[in-house]
Parts: structure tokens; sequence; C-alpha cells
């Protein structure tokens, strides 16, 4: 049987020829990372300190800081938090305060509140237009971040058509203020997945509609974490930062955590959270001295490219998660080899 097509009376489909459209570049807040007019998802294991990372971007936008990748920082720009996990004056802002944040600029969403004064709780699915006021308001924002992205779906987060429902209206609004959106998410467990991008919990619609994916995960043997571009489609999806998540006691009593950034990291997003996922006993003392002999010789003329390095490591039969341990107990640390140049080790200067 012939399916039938309804018809849209007054309704016309518009085209225009391709070459009268002028061309846009991506605007970016952390270049490479985190574009302007896009939805972003952060999603990474419970440990991992997503809400502390996010915060940690928040912070460097508020003040026009540099980024953890070495890139420039933009002028700094006003950032709107909500989050629906995590306690405004006991946990969010003790971390804004560790992060240096310039808490003028940093606004937290706390409820609702009516001409006459009454104040009600911010529903994040029925209340998410008003923000546009908000926003204008602060005389604009450059970042959201919602903490957690499930609470924007009204019906079943497993279900695409109810995702994409309810994101489209923070798609909207990313456009319409040209300002980042950051949805934080969990990830399920291990690495079957074709996609690190697919391990977002809920429907698949959460990483489709989103332009950038970003994972957080937490070494298993050591307290390093990394942090990866998993999808990306206006950047390249490849490479990662390690960071720390560490303690800080602001004042006296004011205990809180704060992240330290690394050194960044080669490779797909897949083979950066395999090596760092692995559940296996620790690595012996003497696969790290064979690294640690092998890092000696081959930068005792002077600093290699990550890259050359990784390829002779694995000539000499030795893994990189070894050299990354070997590394540590050395004290190498890596350098950039000129603005547009790759990462470099080399051993460390005598005082």
């Amino acid at each position: 049987m012939q399916r039938r097509t309804p018809q849209q009376p007054g309704w016309t489909v518009e085209l225009t020829a391709a070459v009268n459209i002028p061309v846009e570049k991506i605007q970016w807040i952390w270049p490479g990372w985190l574009p302007r007019a896009k939805l972003s998802i952060l999603a990474g294991a419970g440990g991992c300190g997503k809400t502390t990372l996010a915060i940690s971007l928040a912070a460097r936008l508020s003040r026009g800081a540099g980024w953890p990748d070495g890139s420039i920082g933009d002028a700094a720009g006003n950032v709107v938090i909500w989050s629906g996990e995590d306690g405004i004056a006991d946990t969010i802002i003790p971390r804004l305060i560790a992060a240096d944040a310039d808490l003028n600029r940093v606004h937290v969403i706390e409820g609702l509140r009516d001409q006459s004064g009454n104040r009600r709780q911010f529903d994040p699915a029925a209340n998410f237009a008003l923000l546009n006021e908000a926003a204008a308001r602060i005389d604009g924002v450059s970042l959201l971040i919602f903490d957690p992205l499930i609470n924007l779906i009204r019906g079943d987060m497993h279900r695409a058509n109810e995702v994409r429902q309810g994101l489209q209206m923070v798609v909207d609004f990313a456009e319409r203020h040209c300002c980042a959106v950051l949805g934080i998410s969990h990830l399920s467990k291990g690495s079957g997945q074709s996609s690190a991008a697919n391990r977002v919990i809920g429907s698949q619609a959460f990483s489709a509609l989103a332009r950038t994916v970003l994972v957080a995960e937490k070494d298993q043997n050591s307290e390093a974490r990394v942090l990866v571009r998993a999808k990306s489609n206006v950047s390249i999806d490849s490479g990662g930062i390690e960071y720390f998540v560490e303690p800080v006691v602001i004042g006296e009593q004011l205990e809180t955590t704060c992240i330290r950034w690394g050194e960044a990291i080669e490779g797909s997003a897949e083979a950066i959270l395999a090596a760092i996922e692995q559940t296996n006993s620790p690595i012996p003392a003497s696969a790290i001295q064979e690294a640690c002999s092998f890092l000696e010789e081959t930068l005792q003329a002077g600093p290699v490219a990550i890259t050359a390095l990784k390829s002779l490591a694995e000539e000499s039969c030795i893994s990189w998660a070894s050299v990354r341990r070997a590394r540590k107990k050395l004290g190498i640390r890596s350098h950039k080899t000129g603005m547009q140049g790759g990462w470099a080790l080399g051993l460390p200067t005598s005082p």
C-alpha cells in the first residue's frame, strides 16, 4: 500500500543556493575542546572529579586565564551553574574559591522567585526557558554548566525522542546566546563499546546531539586522572590531558578540592582510556626500572617528541604504562616545542 504524506497548506520548502550562504568559523571557549553556541558533555565514572573539573574550567573562563593545554584564554566571561547534587554554600563555592574563580562572574541558580517574593525550587526540565531572561540580566553568559544533564529530560532518558525533545531547548539556548553549554553525565563501566562517547549513560541521543563529548577517568594504578576528547564534530577527537584532584584547605578550617593539571597525552580516546582502566595487578618494579633505564638512555642527548618516544618504547617492548610511571619516578616533565609544535620529553635539569 502506498504511504500518503500529509499535506501542509500554506507552507513551502525554502531552498538557498550554497553559494549564497556565508561561511562562519567555529568560535571557542577553550580552543579545540569547548565550542561556543554548542552543547558539550563531560562524562565520567564516580570518583573522577567531574564537578571539580567543570568548576576548574569555569574559574579559568571567569578570569580569562589560559587553558590547561597551554592555549591562550579569551576575554573573561560570565558563568552560570546549576547543580542538583552538590550543596552550593558548602561545596560549589569553596571549590570556586580554591580554583581562584572571579566570583563576581560566576552565578549559581538557587531557585525561582515571583514578584511577591515567593520562592520555589528550579526545575531544569520545566523552567529552563526562564534562563533566557536571567542571562540578559547579567549582561550575557559565556558558559552554562548543568550537573547532571539528565535532569533536563522529563521522560525516559533511554528514549531517543524524549532526550532529543529535552535537549533541543539547550541547543537553542547555546545558539541564541553564543555560549557553551556543558552538561555533566555519568559513564557506564567497561570499554566494550566501540566508541568512548557511546558510554555516556542513557540514550545515544545524548552524545549524538552534543557536538563535543569529553570523558574523564581515573587511573586504576595511581591518583592520576585523564580528560580525553571522545567525540568532536567541530575539531579533532583525539588526545587528552592528565589531571589530579587534590585536597585544599581554605582559610584555616574549610576543606575542599581543586584540580592540578598535568601533561598532555597523545593518542585516541579509546587507547588512552584502555591504558588507564586496566585492573590488573600493579606493574612490577622490574618493568618500571627497565623503563627508567630506557628513558635515561634515550633522552640523554636531549628532548624527544612523545610520538617518537612511543615508537621507540614499542620497539623495545616497553609498555607506555611503564614509561608513564618511570617518568614520574625520574621527575621527567613534558614541554611544548614551540607554539605550533608537539609535546616532547626531556630529562630534568640539575639545579
